[in-house]
């Protein structure tokens, strides 16, 4: 088999990410991008940040909030889920009073979803500083909050399911966190340019192995295209780039997934039967507190004979040699925190070949082979899912 034959969407995303990432960053990063998204004045003013977004976006709130946090020198920033934001939170609980604090990020890339567009409705009455992440300025989440971020990321054919747009959106997080985190002084100056060029060099190491990554991911979907149940694990940073994955296997394959931490998993996805039909993907980083428990969990995996595939950037040593050990590159000192801006890379690659190689479609709808849609339509249809037209309602 020619692995060309099975090109898919996906796939073609991940490999573009070295070549993207300099327009990206110097986008987001730019003066003028973001000198019209907060004033100084309500860049200081802000205490706490919440973000939020549905699917994808979500996992890209949560890989990045605890860098959202250090950089921007709030009191508080967190990923909120978008049905608790909106409809558990009460204003008492995210703390109203203080000028343009806090501030509510909504992520949505088409800007569309009736759950974030909720969200900035509630924020905003409750009296709560607004700004949407999107791709789309003229959406219903842009024209929701006070402001919009438009991303403004680089388009190419046949991009989805979305995954430079979720890269993007992590990259527009920390842009808006380095400026706050300059305005109100707890960054050096010149911390822009610095950061923007770290992020850059860390995703351009990325170009000397995706290759090889790729011709590994296409051998190994050879062996996993007819699995129907995945795990993907990972702890704290790490557990978002399980989630992302998740979600992509799940859009490409239609199978049943779940995501978890090293710890949960043994107490829980462990007693799963049949451990043989399992493919099961664990996230790791070497430099991390828990990649001694993670150690422990995978050779627990290995020893009920569950098909394993471990992401990291530690060595293949460090696992039994039975599982498959694909190593990302690693970041510089004191930049651990960008692992989850590509680690998923293998992972998404992986989803899309068994895709192509079971001849399924993503979403069951769109053949990638094919590059038609030709399912049935009903999983596209809206009124059977309601994600644009679910009823907006307001929980103050």
């Amino acid at each position: 088999m020619e692995k060309k034959q099975f090109s898919n969407p996906l796939g073609n995303q991940v490999m573009s990410l070295p070549s993207m990432v300099d327009e990206q960053v110097d986008y987001c990063f730019s003066d003028e991008v973001q000198q019209n998204i907060m004033t100084m004045a309500e860049a200081f003013d802000v205490r706490k940040i919440y973000i939020t977004g549905c699917g994808d976006s979500i996992a890209a709130a949560g890989a990045v909030a605890p860098v959202v946090h250090r950089l921007a020198g709030v009191f508080q920033c967190e990923m909120v889920e978008p049905m608790e934001f909106t409809r558990f939170m009460m204003a008492g609980d995210i703390g109203i009073g203080e000028p343009n604090s806090p501030l509510v990020i909504g992520i949505s890339a088409g800007g569309s979803t009736s759950r974030v567009v909720e969200a900035m409705r509630k924020a905003n009455e409750m009296g709560a500083f607004t700004i949407a992440l999107t791709n789309n300025g003229e959406s219903a989440v842009a024209k929701e909050a006070k402001r919009s971020f438009v991303l403004n990321t680089p388009k190419m054919q046949d991009d989805f399911p979305g995954l430079r747009s979720y890269f993007a959106s992590m990259i527009g997080l920390i842009a808006i966190a380095c400026r706050m985190g300059r305005v109100r002084n707890v960054l050096p100056p010149n911390s822009e340019k610095r950061l923007a060029e770290s992020l850059k060099a860390y995703v351009h190491r990325y170009a000397e192995v995706l290759d090889s990554m790729d011709s590994e991911m296409f051998q190994l979907a050879g062996t996993w295209k007819d699995f129907e149940r995945f795990d993907f694990i990972g702890d704290d940073k790490e557990l978002y780039s399980a989630l992302f994955s998740m979600e992509k296997f799940i859009e490409c394959n239609g199978i049943l997934a779940n995501y978890d931490d090293s710890e949960n998993w043994c107490h829980v996805g462990y007693h799963i039967a049949d451990p043989e039909s399992i493919g099961t993907v664990f996230f790791g980083d070497v430099h991390s507190a828990d990649y001694g428990r993670l150690q422990e969990t995978i050779r627990a995996a290995a020893a009920i004979r569950r098909p394993v595939l471990v992401i990291t950037n530690g060595d293949q040593k460090d696992f039994p040699e039975e599982v498959k050990v694909v190593q990302v590159p690693g970041t510089e000192p004191g930049n651990e925190w960008m692992q989850p801006l590509m680690d998923y890379a293998p992972a998404a690659l992986l989803a899309g070949y068994c895709c192509t190689l079971a001849g399924r479609k993503f979403f069951n709808e769109y053949d990638p082979i094919a590059k038609e849609y030709n399912g049935s339509g009903k999983y596209f249809a809206d009124g059977i899912r309601t994600m644009k037209t679910s009823k907006i309602e307001i929980f103050i």
